[in-house]
């Protein structure tokens, strides 16, 4: 192979893989891009077994061919390398690149060891409007469980109805909390999305990378085919394996109604929920709300480091409050959704220290999160 490629397009080429590439090390194949001539221009791949992306970028092409070179250390290079015309020369054992009177190579891996990557073309995709996807994933991302609960380590898409519209609804848990948003998305009705799939934390990371990279200001298309979620947007395709397990019953822990409301400054908890947050460290991760006419006392107290005091107001009380309530929250599972609400204000609902709470933009009740009390 031999081809002439601008610095900068060559950088941005091989940064859209580092999210895919595999960082594990379990196969080192996985840890490379696949780098191939295509007519005018490159195609860059990577994979690592669950989420695959391949874009075309264009570059003069002398003699055509395909390596693969190990992501993270070409891109590392690419990006300090002075602007202008890259000269990359490559085979089965070597890649070399030159600019001016730099000369670099690096160790290559047989191209064709390198696993299959899914052209993904256009059948069968719809167009869905990419900012209110990218919406919906900042709202629920945040609440994934860890790997060592399969179930949980994803995020769930569904098509729900309301008002005989189809609506597409992401919804995450832990175990400890669970985020749920939803949004009017033309196009939603034609995704093949059945009664829900569930997509991986990574995978969905990927995508909101995808999606912010290529359509942010315009549509995404996606399509469902052979397991997986599949997304194009120009001549960038992502496509991400779907999990083969059942999500838990989620309707059934949301609360029909709640006994008290209280509504604050969003940014003004989420500065107090911030700072009491610095003393929570290990195990000492919840603080204490303390309810009250016209103000909440936040309080946590940590053994090996300190102690916090402080009052949020509270704008407005819906429900019968005759003495201070108080009940126990992790400091992050209220100020992960506080930071990505875009109104003045914020709801938090909640009926006794032992059941679910609600915190939401009560301009947007269609997105809010759930967080279980901690005993303190």
């Amino acid at each position: 192979m031999q081809v002439h490629i601008e610095q900068e397009v060559l950088m941005k080429g091989v940064n859209h893989t580092l999210g895919v590439v595999d960082k594990k090390g379990t196969l080192p194949i996985l840890s490379h891009c696949l780098i191939q001539t295509n007519g005018s221009g490159l195609i860059v791949s990577a994979t690592d077994l669950e989420t695959s992306f391949r874009g075309f970028y264009p570059a003069e092409v002398l003699e055509p061919g395909t390596f693969t070179v190990q992501a993270h250390a070409l891109h590392s290079l690419a990006k300090d390398l002075p602007k202008g015309r890259v000269e990359i020369r490559g085979d089965d054992r070597q890649v070399k690149l030159e600019v001016g009177e730099s000369r670099y190579k690096f160790n290559t891996l047989p191209a064709d060891q390198y696993p299959p990557i899914p052209e993904i073309g256009e059948e069968g995709l719809v167009e869905l409007e990419a900012g209110l996807l990218l919406e919906l994933i900042d709202k629920t991302v945040f609440s994934v469980g860890d790997d060592l609960q399969y179930h949980l380590s994803g995020v769930f898409w569904e098509r729900v109805k309301h008002e005989g519209e189809a609506w597409l609804r992401l919804v995450s848990t832990d175990g400890h909390r669970l985020s749920l948003a939803e949004r009017l998305l033309p196009g939603v009705e034609r995704l093949e999305l059945g009664e829900g799939i569930l997509v991986p934390a990574k995978a969905v990371r990927e995508i909101r990378r995808f999606v912010d990279g290529y359509a942010r200001e315009g549509a995404v298309k996606a399509g469902v085919r052979n397991k997986a979620l599949c997304l194009k947007a120009g001549d960038k395709e992502l496509s991400v394996r779907i999990l083969d397990k059942k999500f838990p019953e989620y309707r059934r822990i949301i609360p029909e109604e709640f006994r008290h409301t209280f509504t604050f400054s969003r940014q003004e908890l989420a500065a107090v929920l911030k700072r009491i947050s610095l003393l929570t460290q290990g195990p000492f991760r919840g603080v204490i709300f303390t309810f009250s006419d016209g103000a909440a006392e936040i309080a946590h107290e940590n053994p090996e480091v300190g102690a916090g005091r402080e009052t949020a107001g509270i704008l407005e009380t819906a429900g019968d409050l005759a003495e201070p309530l108080q009940i126990g929250f992790n400091a992050r599972y209220l100020l992960e959704p506080l930071q990505v609400m875009k109104g003045e204000q914020a709801v938090l609902s909640v009926n006794d220290p032992g059941r679910p709470c609600r915190i939401m933009d009560p301009d947007n009740p269609h997105c809010y999160s759930l967080v279980m009390p901690m005993s303190m």
